[in-house]
């Protein structure tokens, strides 16, 4: 996982709107944004691909996880048209929350090899895995959020432009993926913090 981390003083009250476009930017600066829709087609398309075809190339993974997004979703009627860079982005979160495995069942390390790798698994709960690791990076990364920006992080994650998907829905989804990290991150004075202290 890669994390750097940014020094700043407690900010005053913010709208939920622009402080979700501040996270929406900051995980699109590392390629890591999706909307939460297509976020969930590509990981069912990840899933198929690696559950048929083991073995597949992390670079080869994600244009044939694109493809069968975007067929899928024509299919169904889900009108989106950025499935090649979403895919790219879905793949990277999945790589650095090392959610993609190896012969092995090893992790898969990001790096200058990582495209070329082959996947042969992927780790148990890995949507969770991989949605609690976009959480742990905008919290580690801004070095901000607090206990304030629930509303904002569920916006950020998993607006889904549904009227039907509610904010409360979205907020426990937020909790949840916070419980999951309670080992490695820490409340002070109601801002979330690395355990142990600032990132590296």
């Amino acid at each position: 996982m890669f994390f750097r981390s940014q020094s700043h003083t407690q900010p005053p009250q913010r709208s939920p709107f622009g402080r979700s476009a501040e996270m929406v930017a900051c995980l699109r600066g590392e390629l890591l944004y999706s909307e939460k829709r297509p976020r969930d087609r590509l990981f069912d398309a990840i899933e198929a691909l690696v559950g048929n075809s083991p073995g597949l190339p992390i670079l080869r993974l994600t244009r044939e996880a694109a493809a069968a997004a975007r067929a899928a979703s024509e299919q169904s009627g889900f009108g989106f048209g950025n499935w090649d860079v979403t895919s790219r982005a879905v793949v990277n979160a999945m790589l650095h929350a090392e959610v993609l495995l190896d012969r092995a069942g090893r992790p898969i390390p990001p790096g200058i090899a990582a495209q070329a790798a082959p996947v042969h698994g992927l780790a148990p709960e890995n949507r969770d895995v991989t949605e609690a690791f976009l959480l742990e990076f905008l919290i580690r990364r801004m070095g901000d959020v607090t206990v304030r920006d629930h509303t904002a992080l569920a916006h950020a994650l998993f607006r889904q432009f549904d009227k039907q998907v509610s904010r409360d829905e979205m907020e426990d989804r937020v909790v949840l993926l916070l419980a999951r990290l309670a080992d490695r991150l820490e409340l002070s004075q109601e801002r979330y913090l690395p355990v142990g202290g600032p990132a590296a």
